[in-house]
């Protein structure tokens, strides 16, 4: 079913009011984003937390109230990843090879990177550039369609290649995702260590 932009919008305008849930919701919502931008003006500093705990209060019973479906949504989740990486995707395959160079680019131009994360960045995102140069070459080696997923998971070197270079990267996410957070938290011990 192809909709317009206009018939979408309406869609989603009928949906908004069409139960008192809905309406609390985009009240709600509306208000948060009301806050929010009171708080970019005002600089106040009880607001950010007062907006935090009831953003994360508003999410707490959205969740209990619909507290199967999205027990099923985080299974469904679940499994797409694991899904994902037992028969990887060379569309996300190419995605996360672009993604590496932009990372690449990033670490060599960044200030604010220690020297131990540029070594690892560099470290990983050569491994990964390598293991999809190897993606390719068996590909063209083997005359593999990339299109053609079922010549793919057939192909144990592939599927390996692209399994271990999603491994890679994942860990990479939750390295720099800890070291994102220990930055974060120093730098704001500091500064009250500082201001004390």
């Amino acid at each position: 079913m192809e909709l317009s932009l206009f018939e979408k919008m309406k869609i989603i305008f009928e949906l908004l009011f069409s139960s008192f849930m809905f309406i609390e919701l985009f009240f709600l919502f509306l208000l948060l984003f009301l806050l929010v931008v009171v708080n970019t003006k005002v600089k106040n500093k009880v607001l950010p937390v007062f907006l935090t705990i009831v953003f994360i209060i508003s999410v707490i019973t959205i969740v209990v109230y619909n507290f199967s479906y999205v027990a099923t949504c985080v299974d469904t989740f679940i499994m797409k990843v694991m899904d994902y990486y037992y028969f990887p995707s060379t569309v996300v395959f190419f995605f996360l090879f672009i993604l590496a160079i932009f990372i690449f680019i990033y670490t060599i131009f960044s200030k604010r990177l220690l020297t131990w994360k540029k070594i690892f960045n560099y470290g990983i995102m050569t491994v990964i550039f390598l293991l999809f140069s190897m993606f390719i070459g068996v590909a063209s080696i083997h005359h593999i369609d990339l299109s053609d997923v079922v010549s793919l998971y057939q192909n144990d070197q592939i599927l390996s290649v692209v399994q271990l270079s999603n491994l890679i990267f994942l860990c990479w996410i939750l390295v720099s995702f800890f070291y994102h957070l220990y930055m974060f938290f120093r730098k704001k011990f500091d500064k009250e260590k500082v201001e004390s």
